[in-house]
C-alpha cells in the first residue's frame, strides 16, 4: 500500500511517515530541518532538551486527547498499561511530574474499578506476557511515582504473595515457572502449559521493586531463586562461553532455545547480584555480551574475546551504566568508540562513547537523531496511532544521561537511575540541559547548563546511590566540566529518595560533585511508616488517619500532627508500635485528630511525626482532602 501511494504521490509526507515508522523497505525519513542552537548555547544542550520536548509532546498529546475521566486511553485498559510505561521516566527527568502522575494512577485505580485484579495476578487466565499487562505493569509504574505510598506498596504485596501459586520447587530441585498460562483464581499446568518462558520473569516487577524498597524476603526470595534455577542449566561450550536456556519445563526439568541478550531474566540476574554481590549472577549477562571466537584481541573474566565479537545490544535493556559499575571501559567502551570513530551510527554506541570520552558532540549526535526520528513520527505515534501499545517517542537515552540510568522503560523491571529531578519552576526541566556521566552508587557528577536568563532551582532526589555522608563539591565548571577554584565543598546526609538543593546559574555549566565519604545502614533494613492520600478522611471537625507499617522491622511507636496552612501543629495523636508487613498483609492503626476552633482546612496537612529512622519521608504526609 506504501508502495502504491508513493509511486504516484513520492513526497507524500503521511504516507512517507508511516512508512518511517515500519521502515520494511523505507525510502528513508522525510527531510529535516535541524534547527540552531541560539547563539552561545551549546549544541548538546539546546539538542537534549529540544528531543526533552518532544517526549513531553508525544506524552501530554496522549493525556489531553486521548485520556477520559474513567482512566482508559480507548485501546482498552490492558494496553493503556504499557502506554503509560513511558511516563515515569518523563515525569523523574522533573517535567509535568503531577500531570504524569495523577495519569497513571488513573490508568492504575481503573483497573481495579474494572475488576481486572484477583488475588495478586489477573483476573483473566491468559498468557506469561498478558498477564502482566493485565495491572501488575501499572502497580509497578506507580511506585516510581508514588514511592512508599501504602496503596502502591501494598498492591504490589498481593503480587508478591501469589508468587507461590506460579512458582514451585521440581522435582529436580530448581524453583521454576509451573504455568504459562494462569490468572488469579488458578492456572494450567499440563503440557505446554508448563513451561517457564522468557517473558514469565515480568511478573517478578513487583519483587524487584519490593526487593528495593523493603528487602522484602519472599520478593527475594523469588526473585534470587528463579534466577538460581536458570544458572542451573547453564552449559559451558567448546569456546569457552555459556548458554542459559530460553525455555525450562518445570515438570521435566528439560530446557530449550538461547536466552536471549537483554530479555527480562537478565534484569533478574542483576537484581540478584545487586543484593548478594555473587558474581555468578553475572555470567548470563557476560555471556551475553561477550562472544569468543577467533582473533582474539582482550581479556575479560577469565575469556579471551574479540572485540568483533562483543554484543553490546545485550546492555541496552539493562538500566544501569554497567560498563562503568562492572570496569568494561577498556573492552565495551573501547568497543563503542571504536564503531563510532567509524561512523557507527547506533545511539547506544554514541552514549557509550560519550562515557568513554566526555565528547559532547558526540552527544548533540545523538540527541540530533533522536530528534530527527521523533519528528518523522510524531504523527503516526499521536493522531495517526497505529495502537494504544504501539506508539512511542524513545526517552532511554535521555534518561541515561540526565538521570545518570533509566527508571523505566517497557519492561525494563530493574531500576538504574541514579537520580531524578524536580524543578521549582514548573518549566525547569526545558530550561536546563543535564548529564550524570559515569554514574557509580559511591560517586557521580551532575552537569547542568542553563539556557535561560535566570537561575534555575531544582531538588536532586538520590536512588541508585549508597546511604552514608556524602562530600559535594560544586560551582561554575572549568573548560572540561571539572571544578575550579572557586568550587564550594560542604558534607551532607544522602541517601536513596533523600533530595538535595542544586541550582544552576544562567547561561553557564554548572558543576556538582557528590562523593560518598562514610557509609551508613542500608536503607532497605529499616522500618517505615507511611499515610497515603486516601489514608486521611474528614467528617466534620475530625481528622481521621490510616498509618501503615511498610518496613523491614516493625515500626515503634510514633505520632501523627494536624498542621495548619502556616506550617504550625494544632493536634497531635499518637499511634501504636505496628509490625513489619513480612506476612504481605497490611498493618496498620487509625487515629483521630480534633480540629481545633478557627481552623481552616485550607491549605493544611498531616504528616508522621517522631518515628524511627525510616526507609523514605516521602510517605510521612499528605494535604488534607
Amino acid at each position: 500500500d506504501a508502495g502504491d501511494l508513493l509511486r504516484v504521490d513520492p513526497d507524500n509526507k503521511i504516507g512517507r511517515e508511516y512508512w518511517t515508522d515500519i521502515t520494511f523497505g523505507s525510502q528513508g525519513r522525510p527531510d529535516y530541518a535541524m534547527p540552531a542552537a541560539p547563539k552561545g548555547v551549546p549544541a548538546w544542550a539546546f539538542r537534549q532538551i529540544e528531543d526533552l520536548k518532544g517526549v513531553r509532546r508525544f506524552v501530554n498529546w496522549w493525556i489531553d486527547n486521548r485520556q477520559s475521566d474513567y482512566g482508559d486511553f480507548g485501546g482498552g485498559l490492558s494496553d493503556d498499561t504499557d502506554l503509560v510505561e513511558q511516563w515515569p521516566g518523563l515525569a523523574l527527568m522533573g517535567v509535568d511530574a503531577a500531570k504524569l502522575t495523577r495519569s497513571q494512577m488513573a490508568v492504575a485505580d481503573a483497573v481495579y474499578k474494572n475488576g481486572m485484579f484477583t488475588n495478586g495476578l489477573s483476573t483473566i487466565w491468559t498468557d506469561e506476557l498478558h498477564t502482566y499487562e493485565e495491572g501488575i505493569n501499572s502497580n509497578s509504574e506507580a511506585m516510581y511515582l508514588n514511592y512508599g505510598d501504602p496503596k502502591v506498596v501494598e498492591r504490589l504485596m498481593t503480587t508478591v504473595a501469589a508468587y507461590n501459586r506460579i512458582v514451585s520447587v521440581n522435582p529436580a530441585e530448581h524453583l521454576h515457572f509451573n504455568t504459562s498460562w494462569y490468572g488469579g483464581s488458578g492456572s494450567y499446568r499440563e503440557g505446554p502449559w508448563e513451561w517457564g518462558k522468557n517473558y514469565s520473569y515480568l511478573v517478578l516487577h513487583p519483587g524487584v521493586l519490593m526487593g528495593w524498597y523493603n528487602g522484602d524476603p519472599t520478593a527475594k526470595k523469588y526473585v534470587i531463586g528463579l534466577a538460581d534455577g536458570i544458572l542451573a542449566h547453564g552449559k559451558l561450550g567448546a569456546d569457552g562461553t555459556r548458554t542459559f536456556p530460553d525455555e525450562i519445563n518445570w515438570r521435566t526439568d528439560e530446557a530449550r532455545g538461547t536466552l536471549p541478550a537483554g530479555s527480562p531474566p537478565m534484569q533478574l540476574f542483576w537484581a540478584a547480584w545487586r543484593w548478594t554481590g555473587d558474581d555468578k549472577y553475572l555470567t548470563p549477562i557476560l555471556s551475553s555480551v561477550e562472544r569468543a571466537g577467533s582473533g582474539y584481541e582482550v581479556t575479560t573474566g577469565g575469556i579471551r574475546v574479540p572485540v568483533e565479537k562483543i554484543n553490546l545490544k545485550g546492555l541496552i535493556n539493562l538500566n544501569e551504566d554497567l560498563v562503568d559499575v562492572l570496569g568494561k571501559e577498556d573492552t565495551w567502551g573501547k568497543v563503542a568508540l571504536d564503531r563510532v570513530k567509524k561512523g557507527g551510527t547506533g545511539d547506544f554506541d554514541r552514549y557509550l562513547a560519550w562515557q568513554a570520552t566526555g565528547d559532547k558532540n558526540i552527544l548533540a549526535d545523538l540527541y540530533g537523531e533522536e530528534m530527527r526520528k521523533a519528528a518523522a513520527i510524531l504523527y503516526t505515534q499521536t493522531e495517526g496511532h497505529w495502537w494504544v501499545d504501539r506508539v512511542e517517542i524513545d526517552s532511554r537515552m535521555l534518561q541515561r544521561t540526565r538521570l545518570g540510568g533509566i527508571a523505566l522503560a517497557r519492561n525494563n523491571i530493574a531500576p538504574g537511575n541514579t537520580v531524578s529531578w524536580k524543578f521549582a519552576d514548573p518549566e525547569g526541566a526545558l530550561k536546563v540541559a543535564i548529564l550524570v556521566p559515569n554514574p557509580s552508587r559511591t560517586h557521580f557528577k551532575v552537569i547542568g547548563y542553563n539556557v535561560s536568563a535566570k537561575a534555575v532551582k531544582a531538588e536532586m532526589t538520590g536512588w541508585n546511590v549508597a546511604p552514608g555522608t556524602w562530600e559535594v563539591k560544586s560551582g561554575p565548571a572549568d573548560g572540561r566540566d571539572g571544578l575550579g577554584l572557586r568550587a564550594k565543598t560542604e558534607t551532607v546526609a544522602f541517601e536513596k529518595s533523600k533530595s538535595l538543593p542544586v541550582s544552576f546559574v544562567p547561561g553557564k555549566t554548572t558543576v556538582y560533585e557528590f562523593t560518598l565519604k562514610t557509609p551508613g545502614e542500608a536503607v532497605e533494613t529499616r522500618p517505615d511508616l507511611g499515610i497515603g492520600r486516601t489514608d486521611v478522611k474528614v467528617t466534620g471537625r475530625t481528622v481521621s488517619v490510616t498509618v501503615h507499617s511498610l518496613g523491614a522491622k516493625p515500626a515503634p511507636a510514633a505520632a501523627v500532627e494536624l498542621v495548619d496552612g502556616r506550617g504550625r501543629a494544632v493536634a497531635k495523636a499518637a499511634t501504636p508500635a505496628l509490625a513489619a508487613p513480612t506476612d504481605l498483609k497490611p498493618h496498620t492503626a487509625t487515629v483521630t485528630l480534633a480540629m481545633p476552633a478557627g481552623f481552616k482546612a485550607k491549605g493544611a496537612s498531616v504528616r508522621i511525626v517522631d518515628a524511627a529512622k525510616e526507609i523514605t519521608a516521602m510517605n510521612d504526609a499528605v494535604p488534607l482532602p
